[in-house]
């Protein structure tokens, strides 16, 4: 029953078109292309600079940190390093890693048309976006007009369009409105340019918060899908054919809005939160599509990027708080949307810590996608810096990707130095976490308060909150509480809370570790954290 009951706390949120196109497919045959009868005319695009990061050198492909050599013909099924490696594979990017030289580039493109009838994941809608992407921007920036490539890419096209990802939605969806546009753009396509742009009008709308933030409240998620609207906008705004001004102006709105997000909850040294699942070394920085979008984006624009997000809606439930010394994030939203929380991890009100530019109390990030131990735990409470009660998880993480029951936030004071919320991540058990924090310029007090909410009489409630630091920060126990790098933290509660140093393993990028400690509090009722930076 257990079982049944998970299964039924996670599918219930599902969207009705998710639950009808989830059995359609399933039922689909496996993914083939039919190459048209009659070539395709196409029509370059402008497209930016070639900016993605060197992954190809030499028949080694490296991504995710780990690097495999093909000497002889490349297997674009490679399965041993995990799916996510197969689809990087099939991305394509490295067609845009600098200047890819033409002869090279179209090597890989021939290489991959000779194997196409056995690509299995390449195949599948979500890297056959970012593949079509790849191919159009390459192709458009050396003017290569090539009868096969033609013909195979117009393939892809029709494929993505038969197999557009309503059953995941999300980030993935976006992916194939994009691809569809480009495709529509590149072979004078009006279906496809159409179908491309009612979907983003729907999605976008959708997607895209009041505040700017994408649904699923991944930093890393937003940087590659505001990069790729980006790029996008280059196209439209130098084609005329598609005679589509509301649409330029519509995805010119969502640019500026998701910009200021993300430029609000960027620190200081250009690092922005890995929090839920986002990995460092993986989409652009905030920088280089700050730069991109210097050239998209009119001056017209430029009075709505300086407005502060923060005057404005707050719905992702994310805060950065900056003070000359140090600067503060914290999480006081959902998890991701109901519908589609697959990147979410259980880290209802964790929070990041920078001082003087560097990293200090830190996400313990993201290394893998694959399920196991190691996933699980990444995606867990106990790896977040919040309170774990009964040593359950806040928001019923499991599988990869799946969530179960999930917490809800009520935000109570949202002020400049004070900020005040309680989420029901434990109502299961009768129980709910309030968490205060109080800033000033060189003290952090966090207060929480563990309740429950029936009424009797009184039980004592036992939790344990964490402080996960970065790998370079060394702790020391002190008789007054803990010296950690540049801060002095003491903790209060109703009994002497018990602190205890554990050792842990940060992820610093995809398949890449480093030790690191953390702080385990055990406490009664209610903890009194005060942070006090070194003078």
């Amino acid at each position: 029953m257990s079982k049944i009951g998970l299964i039924w706390r996670t599918v219930r949120y599902l969207q009705c078109r998710q639950l009808v196109y989830q059995v359609i497919n399933r039922l689909r045959r496996r993914p083939r292309l039919r190459l048209p009868k009659h070539l395709p005319a196409i029509q370059f695009v402008r497209v930016p600079e070639a900016d993605k990061p060197v992954s190809y050198e030499n028949r080694a492909f490296t991504f995710l940190n780990q690097s495999v050599q093909f000497d002889s013909e490349i297997d674009w099924n490679y399965a041993e390093n995990g799916k996510l490696w197969t689809y990087n594979l099939t991305y394509f990017d490295y067609l845009n890693q600098g200047e890819k030289e033409l002869a090279a580039g179209l090597w890989l493109i021939r290489q991959f048309m000779a194997k196409t009838d056995l690509v299995a994941a390449g195949l599948e809608p979500y890297p056959t976006s970012l593949r079509i992407m790849n191919w159009v921007q390459f192709l458009s920036r050396h003017r290569m007009q090539d009868d096969l490539v033609n013909t195979h890419l117009f393939a892809q096209v029709h494929l993505l369009s038969r197999r557009l990802e309503y059953h995941l939605g999300g980030n993935h969806l976006l992916e194939n409105g994009f691809a569809l546009l480009a495709g529509g753009l590149f072979f004078r396509n009006k279906s496809w340019f159409e179908k491309g742009s009612k979907l983003l009008r729907a999605e976008l709308a959708e997607q895209i918060l009041l505040d700017g933030a994408h649904a699923e409240r991944s930093p890393m998620y937003h940087q590659i899908l505001l990069d790729r609207l980006l790029d996008v906008l280059i196209m439209l705004q130098n084609d005329t054919w598609h005679g589509d001004s509301a649409l330029v102006e519509l995805l010119t709105t969502k640019a500026v809005v998701m910009l200021r997000w993300l430029t609000g909850i960027t620190f200081s040294n250009g690092d922005v939160p890995m929090v839920n699942d986002a990995a460092f070394g993986i989409a652009p920085t905030t920088e280089q599509i700050q730069k991109k979008a210097e050239m998209v984006l009119s001056t017209a624009c430029s009075e709505r990027l300086t407005r502060s997000p923060q005057s404005e809606s707050k719905e992702s439930g994310y805060r950065l708080f900056r003070y000359s010394d140090y600067e503060f994030f914290a999480d006081v939203g959902a998890v991701g949307p109901d519908y589609q929380p697959g990147h979410a991890h259980a880290d209802t009100f964790s929070f990041v810590l920078y001082v003087h530019g560097q990293p200090v109390i830190v996400d313990s990030g993201t290394s893998t996608y694959q399920s196991g131990l190691r996933r699980s735990w990444e995606r867990s409470t106990a790896a977040h810096n919040t309170v774990e009660i009964n040593g359950t998880d806040s928001s019923e993480v499991w599988a990869g990707f799946r969530v179960g029951r999930r917490a809800y936030v009520t935000l109570l004071v949202d002020e400049e130095a004070v900020l005040l919320a309680q989420h029901d991540g434990y109502s299961s058990v009768g129980i709910t976490h309030q968490r205060t924090w109080h800033f000033e310029p060189t003290r952090i007090c966090i207060l929480d308060q563990i309740t429950r909410n029936t009424s009797g009489g009184y039980e004592p409630l036992t939790a344990v909150a964490r402080l996960h630091f970065h790998p370079d920060v060394a702790l020391n126990l002190t008789s007054d509480g803990v010296a950690a790098g540049p801060l002095t933290l003491t903790f209060q509660s109703d009994k002497p809370p018990i602190v205890a140093v554990k050792s842990y393993d940060m992820a610093t990028g995809f398949n890449q570790l480093r030790t690191a400690h953390c702080l385990e509090i055990t406490f009664v009722n209610c903890l009194n954290t005060i942070v006090t930076l070194a003078e």
